[in-house]
């Protein structure tokens, strides 16, 4: 489908490069990869690929506490002019609901919060704004974020 931008969203890796490897190669199918967008548990996991990859965004997690490289735990970005709230979503409370997410997204003017944690995948329209967790890399989940010329906004769980 022309007209559209297709990023890959990763979460919870854990040190899975092989089956983070695997996914890798399944996501180069079809149209080509614009970005790769990381949420956190895993903040290394994709430097030994980065060479491959178009620019890569991630955030850190909860699990990513160690890491001594500069990164955030949430973050807002535009992505092809759409402001988007990237977050692993421990300090939200995704585990216990949505509705801190969600408000931070609203507050920020974001027109999609992604975030992880959870290690289930969800993907559902709140209030004007795409909530999209693409679940666990541990557990050979990802999601595909489309962005169409015109802004509007489609996920893949996959």
């Amino acid at each position: 489908m022309s007209g559209r931008k297709k990023y890959l969203v990763l979460s919870d890796s854990h040190g899975e490069t092989d089956r983070l490897e695997r996914i890798l190669l399944a996501a180069k199918y079809g149209e080509p990869l614009c970005g790769v967008l990381h949420l956190g548990d895993g903040f290394h996991d994709l430097d030994r690929f980065e060479s491959l990859l178009p620019p890569i965004v991630r955030v850190k997690g909860n699990c990513d506490f160690w890491s001594a490289a500069p990164g955030e735990n949430a973050l807002v970005t535009n992505v092809e002019g759409v402001p988007m709230l990237l977050t692993h979503g421990h300090l939200l409370g995704v585990r216990q609901g949505i509705e801190g997410l969600l408000y931070a997204a609203f507050s920020k003017g974001c027109r999609a919060a992604l975030y992880g944690h959870t290690h289930v995948q969800r993907m559902q329209w709140e209030s004007g704004i795409l909530l999209l967790n693409p679940g666990a890399v541990l557990d050979g989940r990802y999601a595909f974020l489309y962005i169409h010329s015109n802004g509007a906004l489609e996920a893949e769980l996959k």
